[in-house]
């Protein structure tokens, strides 16, 4: 009988035609091993349980195997891997778990996902995921290789086409065999040694590795890009059950994390909404903790009603995500209803049958505006069976026509959140947002928040651009023509001609060709590096391309090729036409500094949480003062070792009307550059060098008679 590797005569090559690859190698190996180290593109629970005799002998080994492998994973694979890795530091899941493994031998043939949490929580098995990187950015981790070490030291290391998978074992597939005794093998073995290292402890500039609570903070997970990707197994279930005998009756722990306490304008904040009788809206500046302050709320009410079920509405997904793991410090497990109806339906259907069953639950629920319409996901709620309380994030975003019909009336508590709740141009959307959550309770203005440091201090600095020719000539047509139209119609509503034109006008400005020149000699120009910054472009086309005669690109592939080909600066492209697990890996980079630059259109305007950045080039933006203020919010929150935010705004420099012009044109265009100087003195209000920056535009604002703006 083999006591150790060297002991059994090891085939040079295996394949799943002319062998069995778990009785012939895989599960003797294991048997014979104490660590076993595996770099796989895909790995899947069925692995486990094909060799699971092999397996257990590991484990009775006092065995320790460690997996590195792609974030492709089943469902109900993540969550077990995921829940035995909280088992190892939380004692109330590890003895809920021991309650649920009977024996392991038991849990390998009849409940393998049991079994994988279970391993996990004891330091039998242990995962990390890796995502390609740098040269290899896009791709995915493919490799399948191996080492088994048995007591003595003695290796045996393959490599091959083969995943862990059961599908695999159907495949054809074969791998190759090296054993360390083997002096012809041993630069082979100690090579993919080597490489599983330089993996496992993220070494390789090319991969990124992750521990599985890094992963799920990131959010790299394949399976996370719809929501909560997978129905809880049974066992899972069971889990919680268990916990909550431990811990108190109803299904989630409701609380907020150790050590947090809300600041006095959090408190205050929470008084004026209670005092409300349950309703209102927190319009306080973006990075003040609207997020903490609503789930410490939500928390308080809780205290006093059961069951309750908690809907927190949100518009884009990554901002759902974000809210998720916020719920998740609070000690609640999110049902995420922003994928595939079959992603959550089932689970949202249990959670209230039970909370409605037991009285005493809070039902946590992250839906997108989108799923949040949907028929579906309406007629799943039961307002008049118990209370619900819905948390609307971004809140201005629920007046658009079709999103205000569905607020139900027969929600008891109602919180609305937002830097700007106020509709642009929509005042009938505003209103009917203020009759369903009420008033606005409570303002923290960002000019308080930066004066008590909890934003940081920033300066600004316009920066004036000059059209070309041909975009002179184009631009005072159409102010021509819009003035036309202002004249004959006055005040009254636009049509659509003239809003054709403001559109035209708009574009123009925004994708003036001369603004990517401008952009790098105020690059070349900068006394400091540039890092974690974002770049915000419009659009459309630069006519005339300033970058190239030949050729009319968009402004934000003009701003690649400047910073990216020219300057050599790590950047990349934020756009809806980047998945949002990419968005989310850009991001994570962004942080660590691992990239310079993102260069967005429209992405990065609400929603995204990135601290760390500390730098902004406007070259595009729009009159609504929505916009400006949530891209400075994007700025301006604390992050370590960050002192000051610099924002750069690129302002067009109309050219001299000529001699060809009336005062009714004149007066037109004032209109229009007023709105532009909005923005310019909202920022100059609370930047550090905001007088110098005003004053820096002083001849501009004389010459249209704006110097009291």
């Amino acid at each position: 009988m083999p006591k150790n590797l060297l002991d059994r005569n090891w085939p040079n090559v295996v394949d799943t035609s002319s062998a069995d690859l778990m009785a012939d190698f895989f599960r003797p190996a294991l048997a014979l091993s104490n660590k076993y180290c595996r770099g796989v593109g895909y790995f899947s629970s069925g692995w486990i349980r094909a060799s699971a005799d092999g397996l257990l002998a590991f484990a009775n080994n006092g065995g320790h195997a460690r997996w590195v492998t792609s974030p492709i994973l089943d469902a109900g694979d993540w969550e077990a891997m995921y829940t035995g890795d909280k088992a190892r530091f939380d004692p109330v899941i590890r003895e809920a778990l021991m309650r649920n493994i009977g024996d392991l031998a038991r849990a390998l043939s009849e409940d393998v996902l049991t079994a994988i949490a279970w391993m996990v929580a004891d330091g039998v098995l242990e995962f990390r995921l890796a995502v390609p990187r740098e040269k290899l950015n896009g791709g995915e981790f493919h490799d399948k290789f191996g080492i088994f070490t048995d007591a003595e030291g003695n290796r045996v290391s393959f490599n091959g086409s083969y995943n862990d998978s059961i599908q695999g074992l159907r495949n054809y597939e074969s791998i190759r065999v090296f054993s360390s005794w083997n002096p012809a093998f041993l630069p082979f073995v100690e090579a993919d040694t080597q490489r599983f290292e330089r993996l496992w402890n993220n070494e390789d500039p090319n991969v990124q590795v992750m521990d599985l609570p890094d992963a799920a903070r990131e959010a790299i997970l394949k399976l996370r890009l719809g929501g909560r990707p997978f129905r809880k197994p049974s066992w899972v279930t069971d889990v919680s059950e268990a916990t909550s005998s431990i811990t108190a009756k109803g299904s989630q722990l409701f609380r907020p994390p150790e050590g947090f306490a809300p600041r006095d304008y959090q408190k205050e904040a929470m008084r004026k909404w209670l005092d409300a009788q349950g309703r209102g809206i927190l319009a306080m500046a973006t990075g003040t903790g609207k997020t903490a302050t609503a789930l410490f709320l939500a928390y308080k009410v809780s205290e006093r009603v059961k069951p309750l079920v908690l809907i927190v509405v949100c518009p884009f997904i990554n901002l759902a995500q974000q809210w998720v793991r916020e719920m998740s410090r609070f000690g609640l497990s999110a049902i995420s209803c922003f994928g595939g109806r079959a992603e959550w339906e089932e689970s949202l259907s249990a959670q209230m049958s039970a909370a409605i069953a037991s009285g005493t639950s809070v039902v946590a629920i992250v839906v997108s505006n989108r799923t949040f319409l949907s028929r579906e996901f309406q007629g799943m709620l039961r307002p008049e069976k118990i209370r619900h309380f819905i948390i609307a994030d971004e809140m201005h975003n629920l007046g658009a026509s079709g999103l205000r019909q569905r607020l139900d009336e027969r929600i008891t508590y109602r919180l609305g959140l937002s830097a700007t709740p106020e509709r642009h141009n929509d005042e009938e959307g505003s209103r009917i947002l203020r009759d369903y959550f009420g008033d606005v309770v409570y303002e923290f203005p960002l000019a308080e928040a930066i004066r008590r440091e909890i934003l940081c201090r920033y300066q600004y600095f316009p920066v004036l651009v000059n059209l070309t020719d041909d975009e002179g000539v184009r631009y005072w047509n159409l102010t021509q023509q819009i003035s036309r139209y202002f004249s004959g119609n006055g005040d009254g509503e636009m049509s659509d001609a003239l809003k054709l034109l403001l559109i035209q006008r708009s574009r123009l400005l925004a994708s003036a060709a001369n603004k990517i020149p401008v952009l790098g000699r105020t690059l070349d120009e900068l006394t400091f590096p540039l890092e974690r910054a974002l770049v915000y472009c419009g659009d459309g086309r630069i006519e005339g391309d300033a970058l190239s005669d030949t050729e009319n690109i968009r402004q934000i592939n003009a701003v690649l090729r400047l910073l990216g080909n020219e300057r050599g600066k790590r950047i990349r492209k934020f756009t809806c036409e980047e998945d949002a697990l990419a968005r989310e890996e850009m991001l994570s980079r962004l942080r660590e500094g691992e990239l310079d630059a993102l260069v967005a259109i429209r992405c990065l305007d609400e929603g995204i949480d990135v601290p760390d950045i500390r730098q902004a080039f406007i070259l595009a933006s729009s009159t609504n003062p929505r916009q400006f203020v949530q891209r400075r919010g994007r700025l301006l929150r604390q992050a370590p070792g960050k002192s000051r935010a610099c924002i750069w705004d690129f302002i067009i420099h109309p050219p001299t009307l000529g001699d060809n012009y009336d005062a009714s044109t004149f007066n037109v265009e004032r209109r229009l550059f007023q709105r532009e100087l909005r923005r310019v003195v909202e920022f100059c209000r609370t930047a550090e060098n905001g007088d110098q920056a005003l004053n820096s535009l002083h001849n501009l604002r004389k010459s249209y008679n704006l110097l009291g703006e």
